[in-house]
């Protein structure tokens, strides 16, 4: 994932006026068209800059050339640069520019240039003005910087290894690398589930928070979600104690991630028979008030949690400007 960015944008050219003439000799030259404009919009849609970084300049086109019989060239068709949402933005000096979080709101970063006059408009000056026409503006340009802060609803953490991305791909259409060992989700993975934005983070270990495993590094991108779901593995021998660390670890790396509305989900049921599974989930309920308890392999479990993430969604007030 592309987190970071340096974008170069450049308006359009205004078109250039021309010098005409009709059959009797009067100025007729048209003036030349607007530049287009640039713009940055935010997409819910895209989740890093990965497509942004392939592009070297954004260039709106210019406008064109004025035309016989007083005709305005064209103006040029405007560009918007698609970004994530939370996309802050940067002057090349590090001075903050602004950020983006609304979707869909079009933020103009430059103006195209105005055309150039045609010697229509410039016959008022005599003979002078009809043989007289002006060039279009030249464009403006700006180099900008980008750092994404995610806006995901859901975090899904855990130790490594405790099926995060399994649950994810399950709830959603991702189709992320799985595998049974430590750390295959080696940076934050973005799905969607019927329009809620799900973040599978890379795992935690006791240390996180000092730079251990894969560190913090990516823990900017919990800001602005609702929810977290702390994914443990049933596979663990000790699952109170293995809850107890990782909340403690969450308090470490950060207050705001330690505060936020927690769902706990005992992950890999399938290790156990149904029969058996039954005296488990007794033996949770003398420790934990609110849990549920999924298997990527059972079809009912992932509906039935789909639901349960929905609802608990809902009652959580949204304060996510």
């Amino acid at each position: 994932m592309i987190d970071k960015a340096r974008i170069q944008l450049e308006s359009g050219k205004g078109g250039d006026g021309i010098i005409a003439f009709d059959k009797t000799r009067r100025a007729d030259g048209g003036s030349g068209g607007k530049g287009g404009d640039v713009y940055i919009v935010g997409d819910r849609g895209i989740f890093d800059f990965s497509k942004i970084v392939q592009t070297k300049t954004f260039r709106a086109e210019s406008g064109h050339i004025g035309e016989k019989n007083k005709r305005t060239g064209k103006d040029g068709e405007d560009i918007e640069i698609h970004v994530p949402l939370v996309t802050k933005i940067f002057n090349e000096d590090d001075t903050e520019f602004l950020t983006i979080t609304k979707e869909k709101v079009r933020v103009k970063i430059l103006d195209g240039g105005i055309g150039g006059l045609g010697n229509f408009s410039l016959r008022g000056k005599g003979w002078d003005g009809k043989l007289s026409r002006t060039k279009g503006e030249d464009p403006q340009e700006k180099v900008l910087k980008l750092e994404l802060n995610l806006k995901a609803d859901v975090i899904f953490l855990g130790y490594p290894n405790a099926g995060k991305s399994s649950i994810v791909n399950a709830l959603s259409n991702a189709k992320y690398r799985v595998a049974p060992y430590e750390f295959t989700t080696l940076q934050p993975q973005l799905a969607v589930m019927d329009g809620t934005v799900l973040m599978d983070l890379p795992g935690l270990i006791e240390g996180t928070y000092k730079g251990k495993g894969l560190g913090i590094k990516f823990l900017k991108h919990t800001k602005y979600s609702k929810l977290v779901i702390h994914c443990i593995s049933l596979e663990n021998e000790d699952l109170v104690k293995a809850y107890k660390e990782m909340r403690k670890e969450f308090k470490n790396i950060s207050e705001l991630l330690y505060s936020l509305p927690e769902l706990i989900l005992f992950t890999k049921s399938d290790i156990y028979s149904d029969e058996q599974l039954i005296e488990v989930k007794k033996s949770l309920k003398k420790n934990f008030k609110q849990f549920e308890v999924i298997s990527v392999f059972k079809e009912n479990d992932i509906k039935d949690f789909r639901e349960t993430l929905k609802k608990r969604l809902g009652s959580i007030s949204d304060t996510v400007i």
